[in-house]
Order: structure tokens, then sequence, then C-alpha cells
């Protein structure tokens, strides 16, 4: 069986990501800033993500594991 290893394509033959490499802290911080400016536009909003993360309930009560 061959090993598998992450590449930033689906081909397999661009360069291996590397989580500790500049290129990926960058993306991964501008994806970062990116979903928190759209999931805190509103309070409706955050609550809405925040269900959907399975925090909190559709009532808008914490869930089981986050009492």
């Amino acid at each position: 069986m061959a090993k598998k290893s992450l590449t930033n394509s689906n081909d397999g033959k661009s360069r291996k990501l590397d989580p500790r490499g500049a290129t990926y802290t960058r993306d991964f911080k501008r994806a970062a800033r990116s979903f928190t400016r759209e999931a805190t536009q509103s309070p409706e909003q955050a609550l809405a993500v925040l269900i959907e993360a399975g925090i909190y309930t559709p009532t808008g009560r914490l869930t089981k594991n986050y009492r």
C-alpha cells in the first residue's frame, strides 16, 4: 500500500503541504479572519454559526457537552 501524503492539489503532483510553513500559516490566518468576519456580522449570524457547530441548540441553549 502506498503512503498517502498531503498535497495542495488533487493530482498529487504539487509540493507537499507543511503545516509549519509560512504559506500554510498565512492562508490559515486569512481563512480564520474571513470566517470570523462573516460569523460576527450580527448576533443572529453568530448564533447560527454556534448552532451549526453544535455548541447551541436551535432554541438557544447550550448543548449537553457545553453545560
